[in-house]
Order: C-alpha cells, then structure tokens, then sequence
C-alpha cells in the first residue's frame, strides 16, 4: 500500500500541476476534444485484453507458462485496437461534429499497442505485490506525459499536446516495467491455458464493458447535446475528484486483489470490513474538503475562466468517494471468483444512469453530474447490503468502524466552511484550512479512534510495534532505595 500510494500521491500531484498549467495555456474546448476522443480509448481499453492479466493475477499455479499466454495474446489484442480506433475516427468525428477527430483518435489509439507491450509485466508485479516497480514506472508515465504535453502546449500544439503526451506517457510506461520487472517472454503461449482465462476474463469484461459505459455516458450525452465547451468545464470538475479521491479506489483495488485473493475465504469478511474503515477514515475528509472547498480550489490552480466547473466538481466529488467505499466490496466478490454479483449490480445501474441523463442533459452539466452521484449511490448501498449478506458481515460493526471517521469529518467541514468565508484570497483559503482543517481531523480522530491509528500505524510501519515489543519494561522505583553498586546484582 506504501509503494502503492507513493504512485498515487506522486503521478496524482504531477499531473494535478501539469493540468494546472496546462489549463492556463489551452482553451476548454480543447481539452473537451481530447475528452471526447478519450470516450472511445476508455471504452476500448476495457475490452483490450479480455481479462487475461487479471486471471493471471490470481493464478495460483503454472504461472510462468499462463505469463506467455497472456503477453502473446495481450499484444495481439493491443494491435488490433490500435487499428480498431483509428477506423473509429471518421464515425466519432461525425457523431461529435469534430472533424479534428479523424486525425487525433489513429495517434491516441497507439497507447494500446505500447501499454499491451507492458501489460503481463504490470500484472506479474500486481500478483507480486511487487508495487514498488509499478510505482516507479507509473511515475515515468506521469512525468513524461505533463512534460510533454507543456512543452508541445507553449510551442502552440493545442489538443495535440495532450495528445501526444499521453503517447509519450504509455512509451516510459512500458520501458520502466520491462527494466524493473524481472520477466521476458520466451514467446511459447500454451493454448490450454487459454480457455480458463477467459472465462474468467469474459465475465469480468463484460462488468469492465458496463462500467466503462457508465464512466463515460455523462460525457457522451454533454458532448452530443451541449458540445465541447461544457464537456471542457465537466472535464475539469471532474479532474480534482479524480485526482484526489477516485483514484484512491483505483489503487486500493490493485492492492486488495491480490491480497484478497490469498486469504482464506472464512476470513474475508474480516478484512473486508477493515478495508471498508481505513477507506473512510482516508476517503472521508478528502472528499469533505474538496466538496467545501471546491470554489477556492479552481481559482487558485485554474483560473476565474473555469468558475462554471465548481457546482459539478461537488457533486462528482460524491460520486468519487461512493466509488471508492464501493471498491473494497466489488474486489471480494471478484477474488473469490463471483463476478456474476457485479455484473447482476452493474446492469441496472447502467441502465438507469443512461436513462436519468438523457432525461437530465438539457439542464446541463450540473444535473448530469447529480444523476451520476445518485446512481452511483443508490448502487453502493445495494452493493453493501448484498455482501453483507454473502459474507456474515454485522451492519452494527460496520457502522461502529464509520463512526469515528464521520463525526471528525463533520469537525473538519465546519473548520473549512469558516476558513471560506473570512478569507477571500484563494490559495489562502486552502492553505489555511487545509492546515487547520486537517489538523482538527487528526486530533478528533485520535480521540475517537485510537486503537485504529495506532494498528494502522503498527501495520504500515512494524518497525515501531518491534521496537517497543523489544524495549525492556522500566523497573519499579523504590522510594529510599539506593541504586545497586558495579558488579552487584540488581
């Protein structure tokens, strides 16, 4: 989880300054062309290996031999839909009214044929719990693209910067997996292995089918209706709660895989329930503070011209932490081998987002953003109440773990409301309720959970539990006694 956040925390920060100056050098409507050739990358890279280097992630046995399979396989598939969304251009461009698509998506379509170059790489790190190489490589990515990108952005390449440094990205990508992970394909697939691979791979494509579809039906419906300006603003709302709390479930997913995988199913509602406290005592305040402080935030990092994106960054900032609650259940379903859950949850909850923005889209990006969080909650309850049931899970314990955090959020919030309203400097506002802000949640959580920092501490960090299980106990002091003299037993 170190190594694993140290990705999070650093490729997020990065990009979080790349997007910051590259806001103020490109205009909305050019991201909102990226965002919409994005639309179809995001769709396509779902289905980009069928799953095969997620079955080798919880491969117990063969794994050398089920590796080759999934690298011949994986850049086969990585070809093919590179090629697949250069076809895809003409159709998007008319779809869209953007005859700039025609000519971004083929370039933006090579990041498949690179990243499948990496991908069983990625994956034997994963199963590994080798997160120390993927975070290094997911640097590499994150400071290869925002160079890139500013550099090709004040040399006045306009949406091409950001196309070619997401290109530039998935190349360093690849190149630090194959110099940090110690695999190299011999090219020998064995066609046996490859049915129970994608048997498991199938159905966990079709959940990944649905999800990208719901990821990206708000932002189809606002670039067909309300056009590439609005989907700029929305992009934009959407970047802070991705960067600072969405993918916080997208690297608690990558860890808890593999470990949930390991442990014995008897125990896993147990950590289950774990997962589910330590995600709220971090989700928590995160979302808190950029929901409170979501105004000041814009302006300072991105200017007065993205003021319109405020209202839907607090309301995507809910629907990012109720994906990130969601993320410790749908991962124990999926390592025990129950996708058919998820996907029996995640049709309906497609079905409804699609319906509630088509319905939604004309009273813009606002209401498209608060169909999109109260699906996504809806869906997070159902979810939660099913494991519950499927793994023995006591709704009293879980609400004995969300406690502690919620009331000290609710402390914090108060603290960032105040700072908002009696300073009017933007960066101002968010350093000093920032700091005071998270300081009180700190302390409010020390005295309402304890126990839970110290275990978390001790887990993170077993130097510290070692270090006073090896301290001596401190002899009992005697009033009147002398100490004992050199030589003399004590």
């Amino acid at each position: 989880m170190f190594w694993a956040y140290g990705s999070y925390v650093g490729g997020r920060l990065l990009t979080l300054v790349a997007t910051g100056i590259l806001a103020r050098l490109l205009a909305p409507k050019e991201f909102g062309l990226v965002a919409l050739a994005l639309i179809f990358i995001t769709f396509f890279e779902t289905l980009s290996d069928l799953g095969i280097t997620q079955a080798l992630v919880i491969a117990r046995e063969e794994e050398l031999e089920k590796a080759e399979t999934a690298f011949v396989w994986t850049v086969g598939f990585g070809a093919g839909f590179a090629l697949l969304t250069a076809a895809f251009g003409p159709l998007a461009a008319l779809f869209f009214d953007q005859p700039k698509l025609v000519s971004l998506l083929p370039v933006l379509g090579l990041r498949f044929l690179f990243r499948s170059l990496g991908a069983t790489h990625y994956a034997l790190a994963q199963k590994r719990m080798d997160f120390r190489s993927r975070t290094a490589a997911e640097l590499a990515d994150a400071v290869t693209r925002g160079g890139t990108g500013i550099i090709l952005a004040v040399e006045g390449f306009g949406a091409w910067s950001l196309v070619l440094g997401y290109l530039a990205g998935s190349i360093a990508l690849c190149a630090v997996l194959w110099i940090l992970v110690p695999w190299r394909p011999q090219f020998r697939p064995q066609r046996a292995h490859l049915p129970e691979m994608l048997r498991f791979g199938g159905t966990l494509t079709g959940v990944n089918i649905l999800a990208a579809i719901q990821s990206n039906t708000d932002y189809v419906f606002i670039g067909r209706f309300l056009g590439a300006t609005d989907l700029g603003l929305y992009t934009l709302g959407f970047r802070l709660p991705e960067l600072l709390i969405l993918n916080l479930s997208v690297v608690a997913g990558k860890v808890l895989y593999p470990a949930f995988a390991t442990i014995d199913r008897a125990r896993l509602g147990t950590a289950v329930q774990l997962s589910l406290r330590y995600t709220l005592i971090l989700g928590l305040p995160a979302a808190a503070a950029l929901a409170v402080l979501a105004h000041p935030l814009v302006l300072a990092i991105f200017g007065d011209k993205w003021d319109r994106s405020v209202a839907p960054m607090q309301l995507l900032t809910l629907y990012a932490l109720g994906v990130t609650l969601g993320i410790p259940v749908g991962t124990a379903f999926k390592a025990v081998g129950r996708v058919g859950v998820l996907l029996a949850l995640i049709v309906p909850a497609t079905g409804l987002l699609i319906a509630s923005v088509a319905i939604f889209v004309n009273q813009g990006i606002v209401a498209v953003a608060a169909c999109v969080a109260g699906v996504t909650a809806l869906f997070d309850a159902i979810g939660l109440a099913i494991l519950t049931r499927k793994f023995q899970i006591v709704p009293r314990l879980l609400w004995n773990a969300a406690w502690p955090p919620v009331v000290a959020t609710a402390g914090m919030a108060a603290v960032l409301a105040l700072a908002v309203k009696a300073i009017e400097t933007p960066w101002l506002t968010v350093l000093a309720g920032g700091v005071l802000g998270g300081a009180l949640y700190l302390i409010l959580l020390w005295v309402l959970a304890r126990d839970d920092l110290l275990r978390l501490r001790d887990t993170a960090f077993p130097r510290f539990r070692a270090r006073e299980q090896a301290a001596p106990p401190p002899e009992p002091e005697i009033v009147g006694q002398l100490p004992p003299q050199s030589g003399q037993p004590s």
